[in-house]
């Protein structure tokens, strides 16, 4: 199963509000540490929706923050997912979710791929 999902880093408008929606305590650490803070937080709202399309759910479904985005040192993005998101992703048998940014100018991209 596959998610993607393209947005336009010019759309937001209220980064703090955006974040404090979709944001896990650890991911606003991690997008503060940088300048570009609109390209990081749109690319966050890109994976999380990308992620809902690959386990085929709603966002209403399951709260923005059990979809967990982390980096390794190398700075390769991976998710971590907990709550109802974890159980929705093993009950369709899936073991993880595998994900892929991408930035150009006013654009960032997510690929999420549910993993069996």
């Amino acid at each position: 199963m596959i998610g993607f999902d393209l947005e336009h880093i010019s759309r937001i408008k209220n980064a703090d509000k955006l974040l404090e929606k979709i944001a896990t305590a650890s991911e606003i650490a991690y997008i503060e540490k940088f300048k570009n803070k609109l390209e990081k937080v749109a690319s966050l709202w890109a994976v999380k929706e990308a992620t809902f399309k690959a386990l085929d759910i709603s966002a209403g479904e399951i709260s923005y923050k059990e979809i967990e985005l982390h980096h390794k040192e190398s700075g390769k993005p991976f998710l971590k997912l907990s709550g109802k998101a974890e159980v929705i992703l093993k009950k369709k048998g899936g073991k993880e979710v595998e994900i892929s940014l991408s930035h150009s100018l006013d654009l960032v991209g997510a690929v999420a791929i549910v993993v069996f």
